[in-house]
């Protein structure tokens, strides 16, 4: 009988029997029982491997995704695997174009149900979502707890850093750019300079150190993992997934990406805040905890703004006939800009 294994691409079957050791090769072949495609993004695809020892997830990075540094990938998912907040990571390709890590289970709902967007000044849910028993303030107080703890990615970027950085592509591709909507956002975007050196301004003096950051801590980038604490009943944990985008930043971006996609009240986002701040500001020796929970409109708003800087990027690097992927981007770059205030 044939294994469920080679119901993948056979590009991609032939490419994994040249990358990976023959022993991890076999052994999947004769233990997987089901292959599922779990998702499909921009810089990779996901299955999801059914085994009896144990089901896996096989990720395939696509090689045009130029903007993700592998490498430092690794190193940031490795790092939060010693500290038991990433699934474990079985092998990785000598080109990091293979992963293959453990696949965790969400048996009590998906941490996604807390997927909403808000911008600083947004009206929040009155109640809080029911998630079974969860505490979602605790859990991510905790999660940020065990990220601030790791050690900082050998790549470091600050917020105007990667301000400049996509300024400076979108300025490049706007040379050969010929979509009249893709221009009116850029002209949109170049019209904001001001307010946008003014939130950079408010961010950087708050002088918190860089630390591990994510940088992309939405509730679909979020797990609910069980841990076992003194052989009592297991408790829950979050971990987190794909760490494309992680390095040493600023730490308010972090809790920004989190408050802003997070379907929070307005009691938990001031627990939450007030908790992750406290910690930040213990780690930077600062006192100042106001100054630093004052700068958070400004970090929320340079979420998004580089959430709306990052689809402007997406959709120049579409094809300029096709309009419809052209069109996509550009909704998502409406729609983050939106929540600018």
């Amino acid at each position: 009988m044939s294994s469920p294994l080679l119901t993948l691409p056979s590009e991609l079957i032939n490419m994994l029997q040249q990358a990976m050791p023959a022993a991890t090769y076999h052994s999947l072949l004769t233990q997987c029982t089901a292959v599922t495609l779990l998702n499909t993004g921009l810089s990779n695809q996901n299955y999801l491997l059914s085994c009896p020892s144990g089901d896996k997830v096989l990720r395939v990075n696509q090689r045009h995704s130029h903007w993700c540094n592998r490498a430092l990938e690794v190193e940031c998912w490795q790092s939060a695997i010693a500290a038991n907040i990433a699934p474990k990571l079985e092998w990785v390709s000598n080109d990091k174009q293979f992963y293959l890590s453990d696949f965790v289970a969400q048996p009590q709902g998906d941490w996604s149900q807390f997927s909403s967007m808000f911008g600083h000044s947004s009206t929040r849910p009155l109640s809080a979502i029911a998630h079974p028993n969860v505490d979602a303030v605790a859990l991510l107080a905790q999660l940020f707890a065990s990220l601030s703890q790791l050690p900082v990615p050998s790549k470091s970027i600050s917020v105007s850093g990667q301000w400049q950085q996509y300024a400076l592509q979108l300025d490049a591709m706007s040379q050969q750019q010929t979509n009249e909507q893709w221009h009116h956002a850029w002209q949109t975007l170049q019209r904001m300079n001001m307010r946008i050196r003014h939130w950079l301004s408010q961010l950087e003096s708050c002088v918190l150190l860089p630390i591990f950051c994510h940088r992309d801590l939405t509730p679909h980038n979020l797990l609910l993992s069980p841990t076992h604490i003194n052989s009592t009943l297991p408790q829950s944990k979050i971990i987190c997934i794909d760490y494309e985008y992680a390095v040493a930043s600023h730490p308010l971006f972090d809790l920004a990406s989190t408050v802003a996609t997070h379907n929070l009240t307005e009691d938990q986002v001031a627990q939450l805040t007030h908790k992750v701040i406290v910690q930040y500001c213990q780690t930077s020796s600062l006192t100042d905890v106001a100054a630093a929970k004052a700068a958070m409109p400004a970090a929320i708003n340079c979420f998004w703004l580089f959430s709306a800087m990052w689809s402007l990027l997406m959709a120049a690097n579409e094809s300029q006939q096709d309009t419809l992927a052209m069109a996509k981007y550009i909704k998502f770059y409406n729609q983050y800009l939106a929540l600018i205030h």
